[in-house]
């Protein structure tokens, strides 16, 4: 039996290349890559803008296939409450990966 995937996943963009209509955006996260300086990010805006994908995308650039470990993803429709903070962000922040990027 093969797994089933949304399409959705299955097209969505796995790099900031595949990523179009947004170019400012790309660009400035492109040069987060390029710098390897990453400054803490916050997406915001209505649904179905790329948020979600934008941010994938620029961990996989800086990371390669192995970004799933310096990558926590929480959506607030479903992840509410100061629970999230106090275990999830928590828990996930004192997680020691080596990583050849910085943080501002």
């Amino acid at each position: 039996m093969s797994e089933e995937v949304l399409w959705a996943e299955k097209y969505r963009p796995r790099s900031l290349d595949e990523i179009v209509n947004q170019k400012d955006i790309v660009e400035r996260l492109k040069r987060f890559v390029k710098e390897k300086n990453m400054p803490h990010l916050l997406f915001a805006g209505p649904p179905g803008t790329g948020k979600t994908t934008a941010a994938l995308a620029l961990v996989h650039d800086l990371y390669g296939d192995e970004f799933r470990q310096y990558f926590l993803e929480l959506n607030a429709s479903d992840e509410r409450g100061i629970d999230v903070i106090r275990n999830k962000v928590k828990d996930f922040a004192r997680t020691l990966v080596k990583s050849s990027v910085p943080f501002k």
